[in-house]
């Protein structure tokens, strides 16, 4: 179960006239099996912060708490240990050109020190729940846009993690699939799983637990919903 609170956190990149301010004093608090949505324009910081939560990069200042651990005060070595418990969605998928999709989400249980008498059973299952288990044995050059987005989600929940985090995972995908990775989500939600989505998808917010709404490196307002159903009408 996965307590996440940003407090005061500001990352910059750049220097003097080229300085950008991605995340300026954010600070925000989340319970663990909430549905967050990071939603705001290109550029308001909502990768940057999926980066901050997910250890991939460091604030400037401020710190960022999982659980209570200070992330940003883990070593290089500790951070990448703490990663491998963390199911990452990425925009640009980051699949392996040269590995099959089943031998993508295999690499993946193995980083994160899942037992190997399992592997099979996962892989086929999360291919299976993301309707591409007929794709298993294709590489990504042989798979659509959406087919390919489909087989990292497969990835990321391959390992089972308490925390995942997804850069626009419906962006490839059809209205129709995309509501099914939604309502998904929402499952996992309910089981003690917290997800960390940014999107532009107007639908991700009918679904979401928490709309986070940025713009320009900063939290505008956190809207909370009452309930998040895992059936949408």
């Amino acid at each position: 179960m996965t307590k996440i609170a940003l407090q005061h956190v500001t990352r910059v990149f750049g220097s003097g006239d080229t300085q950008v301010r991605a995340l300026n004093d954010v600070s925000a608090e989340f319970q663990h099996g909430s549905l967050i949505a990071l939603m705001g324009p290109s550029g308001s910081g909502k990768t940057t912060m999926l980066n901050m939560i997910g250890a991939l990069d460091r604030p400037n200042d401020g710190t960022i708490l999982l659980n209570a651990a200070d992330i940003g005060a883990m070593s290089d070595g500790e951070r990448a240990i703490f990663r491998r418990g963390i199911g990452f969605i990425f925009q640009r998928f980051a699949l392996i050109p040269t590995a099959s999709a089943y031998e993508n989400i295999e690499f993946a249980l193995r980083i994160a020190d899942v037992p190997r008498p399992v592997w099979q059973e996962r892989i086929i299952h999360t291919l299976t729940q993301l309707d591409i288990a007929d794709h298993a044995h294709h590489r990504p050059n042989e798979l659509s846009g959406g087919q390919q987005q489909r087989v990292a989600i497969a990835r990321a929940l391959a390992i089972h993690p308490q925390l995942l985090l997804a850069d626009e995972p419906t962006a490839n995908l059809d209205a129709q699939r995309g509501a099914a990775v939604l309502t998904l989500f929402t499952e996992l939600c309910q089981s003690g799983v917290t997800i960390v989505m940014s999107t532009h998808d107007p639908a991700a917010e009918r679904y979401a637990s928490h709309v986070c709404r940025m713009r320009s490196g900063q939290v505008e307002r956190i809207d909370v919903r009452a309930t998040a159903s895992a059936t949408q009408k």
